[in-house]
């Protein structure tokens, strides 16, 4: 049973064991704009899997499992973790313009991912349900932008809330599902 739900789950055990592993060594993989300037280039992505306590690890993995169980009947466990490595990288790389000097946390890729999933639906002729997440996830970006983050939340995971970083891995997101029409992304039989 257990191998059964590991082998047909695998993405969400991975992002699990490596962001369980990554919580007590946030000081030496979080996202750093210093440390990522001298050469710790690896910061880009492991700063995404890395969490201030264990408070907020349970909050992001809650929300990856939910995702993962909304969109997992369109996504494989390889798309998802594709768009993972893609979404954390690239957003890693864009918040070196942006307004921090250090991040950690999956809250932004849950966006992203949301964003991209989202835009999938309406591809592929969900376009109400995509539709409807799509807003939602709007007016919560233009919520924050506007209002700033939930200061219950902030007090809960002892940290400000990175809503620059919400906003920009929704855009990347959004942007790379035209993607969706390659063949290696089409492909739905791998997982």
């Amino acid at each position: 049973m257990f191998k059964l739900i590991l082998k047909q789950h695998w993405f969400l055990w991975l992002m699990l064991s490596v962001s369980w592993l990554l919580l007590p060594h946030a000081d030496t993989a979080s996202w750093q704009r210093s440390a990522i300037l001298g050469g710790h280039y690896w910061r880009l992505l492991s700063g995404n899997f890395c969490h201030n306590n264990f408070t907020h690890w349970l909050m992001n993995i809650a929300a990856l499992i939910l995702i993962y169980f909304c969109y997992n009947d369109r996504l494989s466990n390889r798309q998802f973790l594709q768009l993972s490595l893609i979404i954390s990288g690239l957003g890693g790389y864009a918040l070196l313009y942006g307004p921090y000097s250090e991040y950690v946390g999956l809250s932004a890729l849950i966006h992203g991912l949301i964003a991209y999933a989202a835009c999938i639906d309406i591809i592929k002729g969900r376009a109400k349900i995509g539709m409807v997440v799509v807003l939602g996830l709007a007016m919560k970006l233009l919520f924050e932008q506007i209002y700033g983050a939930d200061p219950w939340i902030k007090q809960m995971i002892g940290i400000d809330i990175a809503i620059d970083a919400h906003l920009i891995y929704t855009l990347i997101g959004l942007s790379l599902a035209p993607l969706s029409w390659l063949p290696l992304w089409r492909n739905r039989s791998v997982q």
